[in-house]
């Protein structure tokens, strides 16, 4: 076990309201530094779900985000907090809390290490003064693949030295097949234990590749409709509610009667072992966490061949790529996975290596406390 210099005290700030990859990431980060001895508080928004979740699990919460935006009042919260307590780091996941963070370290008069952790590309520009103003007192932003380093380069003021490649990590104890019997979860789940599962996991939002996903099934029901089954997990986001309703109405239209929506899971790594064979087909991901828990969890997948996913999947090692957007090029790689059981074997072994070797929160825990402290 490293042993590291001393007991930083660290918040951990993520000011969405909303309860997705994003949330729990920060839950979790902030999770495993406590295990690692930090002293770590949550920086989040009033009655948020982050709020609630961070408390259930012990962290004290500093709820200074208001949902309806007022940056001043957020400010003003921060500043004086700041003021009054001794902070060594201030890590965010969520570049909005920009707004708050840097005015509030500047006028507090905090020394505070300040770093952001980038999940998501950007197609605006932000070279303007204000933006310089607010990237400038950042001490390194942690790109969660090369797809987002590349866009922090083309669009924000920072200095390449202050850009560093750190990807997501996964608890790979958790995420373990063996933990749980495959057919007893499909049992409880009320799945054919004699089928083989085709399986999407994510948020039901726009440009998770839902309708190509369905449309991929359709194409594959007219050759092995005998054969497998298609489960959904996830359900949509505050606000998202009509996708959602759109996309059962799509499968009753393209009439699959061999499929399952279930929502959301709290415990994905359980409902996620029904599975058999997973499909990524996300528009445009900046990393893919549900991807790579599928490799830790042995599940042999396809996925859209673009941005963060290529930082993942090995294509024909550790998995197959596909078209993005394109129905008909994913049925097709889901096709090679169907008929073929000794791929599906190949995948899952080298999947797991691969989340093992590169992926694992020890690593990024580590790598962040290394940056924390040089």
């Amino acid at each position: 076990m490293l042993k590291y210099p001393k007991k930083l005290n660290i918040i951990i700030s993520c000011g969405s309201y909303s309860w997705g990859g994003l949330e729990m990431f920060s839950l979790e980060t902030a999770r495993k530094l406590a295990e690692k001895g930090m002293n770590v508080k949550i920086l989040c928004t009033e009655n948020s779900r982050l709020l609630k979740e961070a408390a259930h699990s012990g962290f004290e919460t500093l709820p200074f985000f208001g949902k309806n935006k007022n940056i001043p009042i957020s400010i003003i919260k921060l500043k004086k907090y700041l003021k009054n307590s001794a902070v060594d780091v201030i890590h965010s996941n969520h570049s909005h809390d920009l707004w708050v963070l840097t005015p509030a370290l500047k006028w507090s008069g905090s020394t505070a290490k300040l770093f952001l952790t980038k999940h998501m590309a950007s197609g605006v520009k932000k070279n303007d003064l204000l933006h310089k103003f607010l990237y400038n007192r950042l001490d390194a932003v942690f790109a969660i693949s090369t797809y987002i380093q590349q866009s922090l380069k083309n669009t924000t003021p920072l200095p390449d030295s202050k850009i560093i490649l750190l990807p997501v990590g996964i608890d790979i104890n958790r995420f373990q097949r063996n933990r749980l019997e495959a057919e007893n979860v499909k049992k409880e789940l009320g799945l054919p234990g004699n089928k083989l599962i085709i399986g999407i996991v994510g948020r039901m939002t726009p440009g998770k590749g839902h309708e190509e996903f369905l449309e991929a099934a359709k194409i594959l029901n007219g050759k092995y409709e005998d054969k497998i089954y298609f489960l959904v997990i996830g359900g949509a986001s505050y606000g998202e509610e009509e996708y959602e309703n759109g996309i059962n109405a799509l499968a009753d239209k393209l009439n699959l009667s061999n499929i399952k929506f279930i929502g959301h899971s709290d415990i994905p790594e359980k409902t996620m072992t029904a599975i058999d064979i997973l499909s990524f087909p996300s528009h445009d991901e900046s990393f893919g966490r549900v991807l790579l828990e599928a490799m830790a969890l042995e599940i042999p997948a396809a996925a859209s061949g673009f941005a963060g996913v290529l930082d993942i999947t090995i294509e024909n090692e550790t998995g197959l790529l596909f078209r993005p957007k394109d129905a008909e090029s994913q049925s097709e790689a889901l096709e090679k996975l169907i008929t073929g059981k000794e791929l599906r074997e190949r995948f899952a072994k080298a999947g797991r290596k691969r989340a093992e070797d590169v992926f694992t929160f020890d690593i990024m825990i580590n790598n962040l406390i290394k940056h924390y402290t040089s």
